[in-house]
């Protein structure tokens, strides 16, 4: 989406609003969020095709070779709200500040009958603190929302990262906090969104380890955690004999992204892989490769993405939709 145009999505007077809004009404997003038409039951199909867009609470605002491609909030909003008009996208991840934009958007858009957000999965991120770089990296503590907060803004579920090195000491802190959040969501009756990684350190930078006796390991440990695991769902990246790991659990799994693909081709083929490694296998959970596509429109992307994970068309017939070449 080179020529993307954030202006027709949301106008900049509109954009604009949001700050009068934080300024004049503080609380009345709070208002909004409670009026908000909340979907009836969590994956009510069953399947679920989420947008993830909590990368900035991080500091991660790259895409590609774009260090900032995600610091223009404008932008990040404006195509935020291009793939959830869709019926083929469920809902979003972000952080509070995030969520709370897209609310605000969605009153505003609503009173001229565009609102995007009833009836979609709102889910909000709790671990931002472990910040790329950072000599505290892998201590992760909850430095967004609770599971109190959720309650009270009418969202749907909640998520938690956990990225493990078994050499170091902060992951435990982390595996802790992650513990903790399971007790409390489930507290609630809040669904929980474990994203469990392995990850070692490359050239000063902590990178996820694509190994299936590694993540089965990690899947294994991050199921128990907490008072109960009724109301767990894991995040997983793919990986080969990925059936493997779909069997090592009866939690529901969604698949993430990761950092943005340069083949669609490649990007749909792996999910499609990883949809039919197990029943367990529930959904998607992309950020980058939606929002900012290398080589295609971010609504057709999301879309083929959510036919997929619904099971409503092959892989065949969404490359044939999207034109891209089958090199399968």
């Amino acid at each position: 989406m080179k020529y993307f145009q954030k202006n027709k999505i949301i106008a900049p007077e509109l954009f604009r609003k949001i700050t009068d809004i934080r300024v004049k009404k503080p609380d009345k997003v709070v208002k909004i969020a409670r009026k908000r038409k909340k979907s009836k039951q969590f994956a009510s199909s069953g399947n679920i095709n989420i947008v993830a867009a909590d990368h900035p609470a991080r500091g991660s605002v790259s895409v590609g070779d774009e260090p900032f491609a995600m610091a223009d909030r404008h932008e990040l909003l404006a195509r935020l709200v291009y793939v959830l008009r869709s019926k083929w996208v469920d809902g979003l991840l972000g952080s509070m500040d995030l969520l709370e934009e897209l609310l605000i958007i969605h009153s505003l858009m609503e009173k001229e009958g565009y609102g995007f957000l009833d009836e979609k999965l709102m889910i909000a991120s709790m671990n931002r603190g472990g910040h790329p770089g950072a000599v505290w990296e892998l201590n992760d503590p909850v430095t967004g929302a609770d599971v109190e907060t959720c309650k009270a803004m009418n969202l749907d579920a909640v998520k938690m990262l956990l990225r493990v090195d078994m050499n170091a000491e902060d992951s435990l802190k982390t595996l802790l906090a992650c513990a903790e959040g399971v007790r409390g969501a489930s507290n609630e009756g809040i669904p929980i969104i474990l994203e469990p990684l392995p990850v070692k350190k490359v050239d000063g930078r902590y990178v996820v380890v694509k190994d299936a006796d590694m993540l089965i390991e990690l899947v294994s440990i991050t199921s128990a955690l907490g008072t109960t695991s009724r109301y767990t769902w894991l995040k997983l990246p793919f990986v080969e004999e990925f059936e493997r790991v779909a069997g090592s659990t009866t939690l529901p799994i969604v698949i993430l992204g990761g950092e943005r693909s340069p083949d669609i081709r490649e990007l749909l083929s792996e999910l499609s892989k990883a949809l039919n490694s197990g029943h367990q296998v529930r959904g998607a959970m992309y950020g980058r490769n939606v929002l900012f596509p290398s080589s295609a429109d971010s609504l057709k992307l999301s879309e083929a993405i959510g036919r997929l994970v619904h099971r409503e068309s092959n892989l065949e017939e969404i490359l044939q939709t999207l034109n891209v070449e089958q090199q399968i």
